[in-house]
């Protein structure tokens, strides 16, 4: 199974052996690749719409997985089994992540990973999840037209700091980290210019902007030591 770059990120980062819940899994391309490379050892592949699970069952059905891979019809976790150990979620905004957690938050505590991409404000995911007893175990950071940060988490007490919630855990030492912030500052920079100075988000912004130079710096710092 070819897996787009993005999805190989997420692929990589799941732990083996598990039991896997896709959530929005479309073509079940991320569940099917698990099961071949016997990383999983059964998997539900689940979607809130008809449409993306009747293309999963057939992308299923074209490898002989439908015996280990269930197609589930589900509003998030709701109709999942409990013996699953994995929960994957990607390629939607923070806010459906956390509302599909936080509506079965104990099944969601009960899994020993969770591996979740969020296409927005990867911030405000980081944010709930230390808020919510989660805490992040592993990072990665892709590039595949647009950039993609990639969460695992688990279970339990984790307390960052406001430069973690916003540039990651683990992520500053990524061989993209300095490129993905040069490309958010300069998009950031190029907002603020047709902002005025009285403008309800100007402050914030410029703020923003500060703190990315700041980490910038020091991220450079820590690459070339002073001699």
């Amino acid at each position: 199974m070819k897996l787009s770059k993005r999805l190989k990120a997420i692929y990589d980062m799941v732990n083996s052996p598990c039991i896997l819940a896709d959530i929005g899994c479309d073509h079940a391309m991320l569940p099917i690749a698990l099961m071949q490379s016997g990383k999983c050892e059964k998997a539900y592949a689940c979607d809130i719409h008809i449409g993306p699970l009747q293309r999963g069952a057939k992308a299923i059905k074209e490898v002989h997985l439908e015996d280990r891979i269930h197609t589930v019809l589900s509003d998030g976790l709701q109709n999942v089994a409990d013996d699953i150990t994995c929960i994957t979620i990607a390629g939607m905004g923070w806010e459906s992540i956390t509302s599909i957690l936080a509506q079965d938050i104990e099944k969601a505590h009960h899994c020993t990973q969770l591996v979740l991409q969020s296409n927005n404000h990867v911030d405000d995911l980081r944010r709930w999840l230390n808020e919510h007893h989660f805490v992040i175990d592993g990072e990665d950071l892709v590039h595949e037209q647009h950039y993609y940060q990639i969460l695992s988490v688990h279970s339990g007490e984790q307390t960052l700091t406001e430069d973690e919630i916003l540039f990651g855990v683990f992520l500053d030492q990524h061989p993209l980290f300095t490129e993905y912030w040069m490309y958010v500052l300069e998009k950031k920079e190029n907002i603020l210019k047709q902002l005025q100075p009285h403008h309800v988000g100007y402050a914030d912004l410029k703020q923003d902007i500060q703190r990315i130079k700041n980490k910038l710096a020091q991220s450079k710092k820590s690459v070339f030591p002073a001699k």
